[in-house]
Formats: C-alpha cells, structure tokens, sequence
C-alpha cells in the first residue's frame, strides 16, 4: 500500500481528513506526553518548565503536520485546475468546429430544400418542407448551445445589479415586436421598481421561458402570466406562469436537478439556458403547478442593494 493509497483511505484531500488527523495526532501527543512528563519529573518547577516546552514543540510539530498536508491538498487542486482548464479549452474548441460545421452543413441542406421547392411537385414541396423545418431547428439548437456555453464559461464578473420590472417589461415588448401575429396574451403584475442581481444574460433566461410556455402551449387563446413576490428580504421570486398542459415531472426534475441520465432527459435546450442564466445569477429555478391549469416557472433571485 503506497503513501497516496492511505491518504486517499483517510481522506486527507479533504477538509474533514486533515482535521481527523489533526485531532489523533493531538490528542496521541497530550496523553501520551503528559504521561511520560509525570512519570520522569518529580519536581514540580521543572515539570512546569518542561511542559512549556512540551507546548511549544506540540505547536511547532502540528503547525509542520499542517503545512505539510495544506501544501498536499494546494498541489492537487493546482493540478485538478490545469486539467479542467484543458478540458474546457478542448471543449470550447469542439464546441466552435461543431458549430460551425453544422451550419455549413446546414446551409447545403436548405440550399437543396429550395431546389426541390421549384420543381413544383407537392410531394416534393411537402418533403422539402419537412426537411427544412428540422433544418431550421438545428440552427436553433446549435445558436442555444452556443448561448449555454457563454454563460457557464464566462469567467468574467457577470452578475449585476438589475432592475427587474425594466427588463421583464422590455422582454414582453420584444416578444410582441417579433412576433405580432401572435395570439398570445400577457398579463404582467409587476412593482414600479425592484433591483436584483442577475448574470448579465438573465434576459435570455426570460425569452426562453417565454418561448417554452407558447411552444408547447395547445390553449385556445394562449397566455402568460408575469408576476413578482417575496417571502424574505433577502430574495425576489419571479413566476412565469402559462395555460398550457404544463411541464412533464421528468423534465422537472431533470431540469431542477441539473443533471441527465440515459432514461432520464430533457427534450430542449432552452430551458437549460434559462436554468444555467438563473444559477449563475446566484439564484434558483423551479415549476410548480398552475391553477387550474399549466406550469409556473418561479426563479429566485438575491436583492440588490439600491446603493
């Protein structure tokens, strides 16, 4: 058994294994001195001394033990960083060839769609139309990656001060501006001004709410509610509530959670990018159910203060 082996048994990388160690180490060197000292001193000035003494290299001693065992754990991290750091570069690097890749690939494929809409076949156009809207959903996918990755790897200082109202009312103008023929409804109950902090991408995280809640919206007159509230003066809630047939429990939970498994997924991106803006904004996601029907999508976020 090699000397990483017993501090990899003890957990010495860890915070809790040093103090372990410590502490034995501590209380094996009192006792143990304390006995020796008694049973080889009768003078009691001496002993005094002595134990001083005793004192001063028990604290020479552990703060060596210390050291030793900080310096350890500082080397690792160092190294865990360097190899998180390349993985992240490579990450990034495969993240830009694929994207770029497929929107080549993409633009091919839409280039062949319009070919085949002017032959004038309705077979063909039928086809071709089907084909174009995966295309066009590929792009999509692939500009919300992209998204994902700038908020998870932005390593600048993001989060800011925001006023809420502001940027909830300006994201309901933008939605009505792209799409005016839409049928959709916004009731918004908002304050005239509350500042939080938010990542600077947090209006993102709002569009993606909103865009989740009409796309899968089967209501006759589809509508989103926008309202705020508190519970504590350290936080500001934010529901973002539809009528829709709500969220599945497993893309809550996968969602909430922050994690995949093999046969438990989420079916978008989208609301990853909204849960990615809301966590890095210091803040958390949740659904709760709609009376008396749809999803609610309530974020918490910290106060600002108004300095």
């Amino acid at each position: 058994m090699t000397s990483d082996d017993i501090r990899s048994g003890l957990g010495v990388s860890s915070a809790r294994g040093i103090t372990i160690i410590y502490a034995v180490v501590s209380a094996a060197w009192i006792l143990f001195s304390d006995r020796l000292l008694a049973a080889m001193v009768a003078d009691p000035a001496l002993y005094t001394q002595l134990q001083t003494g005793k004192g001063w290299a028990f604290v020479g001693v552990t703060s060596g033990l210390i050291y030793v065992l900080i310096s350890r754990r500082e080397a690792e991290l160092a190294e865990q960083n360097d190899q998180l750091e390349r993985a992240l570069q490579q990450i990034s690097i495969l993240h830009r060839i694929l994207r770029h890749n497929l929107r080549n690939s993409c633009n091919v494929v839409k280039g062949y769609v319009e070919v085949l809409k002017q032959r004038g076949d309705g077979e063909n156009e039928e086809v071709a139309t089907i084909i174009e809207t995966h295309v066009d959903e590929l792009v999509r996918l692939s500009e919300k990656s992209y998204l994902l990755r700038d908020i998870v790897l932005d390593d600048s200082d993001s989060v800011q001060s925001v006023d809420l109202p502001s940027l909830i009312d300006a994201r309901v103008r933008a939605f009505e501006s792209e799409h005016p023929d839409s049928d959709v409804d916004f009731e918004v109950d908002l304050p005239e001004e509350c500042l939080v902090r938010a990542h600077a991408r947090f209006a993102d995280a709002v569009d993606e709410l909103f865009e989740n809640a009409i796309k899968h919206n089967d209501a006759e007159r589809p509508t989103i509610r926008v309202s705020m509230g508190s519970e504590t003066d350290e936080t500001v809630d934010l529901d973002i509530a539809d009528n829709g047939p709500g969220i599945p429990d497993i893309e809550r939970a996968v969602v909430e959670e922050g994690e995949e498994k093999p046969l438990f997924h989420s079916q978008g991106i989208g609301l990853w990018v909204a849960r990615a803006a809301v966590v890095e904004s210091g803040g958390e996601i949740r659904f709760v159910d709609n009376e008396p029907r749809g999803s609610v999508a309530r974020i918490t976020l910290p106060r600002a203060s108004a300095n």
